[in-house]
Parts: C-alpha cells; sequence; structure tokens
C-alpha cells in the first residue's frame, strides 16, 4: 500500500475504529505474561502483529507527525473510539394511509 492509500484510510472514522478494535484484540496494551512458553509466543505475536497494524497506519500520517511508536496515529484511533461518529437518524416512513382523515 502507498502512504496516500493509508492517508485516505485514516481518514475514515469507521477504519480508525477497526483499528481500534484489531490493537484491542491483539493484547498490544498489556504485556504478554503465561506459565507456558507456547502461551507466552500466542501472545507476543499477537501484540506484535498488533503494533505492525499501528506502524503500517501510521503511514498514513503527514512525515511530520510519523514516530516508531505510532503515537499520533493512536491518538486518532483512541480519540474516534471515545467519540464515534454519530450515525444518520433514521427518517420515519411515510405510510401511504397518512393522508386519509381518520
Amino acid at each position: 500500500m502507498q502512504d496516500k492509500d493509508l492517508q485516505l484510510l485514516l481518514s475514515i472514522p469507521e477504519f480508525r475504529q477497526f483499528l481500534f478494535e484489531a490493537i484491542q484484540l491483539a493484547g498490544i496494551w498489556e504485556p504478554a505474561n503465561g506459565h507456558d512458553s507456547r502461551d507466552l509466543a500466542l501472545f507476543e505475536g499477537r501484540r506484535s502483529l498488533g503494533l505492525d497494524l499501528l506502524q503500517l497506519a501510521d503511514r498514513g500520517q503527514p512525515m511530520a507527525l510519523r514516530t516508531p511508536e505510532a503515537l499520533a496515529t493512536l491518538n486518532a484511533i483512541i480519540l474516534t473510539a471515545l467519540n464515534p461518529p454519530s450515525k444518520p437518524k433514521e427518517t420515519k416512513r411515510a405510510d401511504r394511509y397518512d393522508d386519509i382523515p381518520d
């Protein structure tokens, strides 16, 4: 993907919500711990993939905002999660008998 494609994706609130869910599932906020080394490897692999997704999305930021930690992208993702875009209100469908008096 090119940077301009990632910039377009980052401008879409639903994509930022998707990224928030993905990094939540990846467990990047929690340290990986487990009694079994296989569990630890699994958790670290998930965290690594979540961080890779975050780094990939960070390429959509202007060059001045890019950091190794993808802080600007992480900020945008968290702000979208805290303030989700409002959904368009559904308009009441007119009943075909509305114009007939009771």
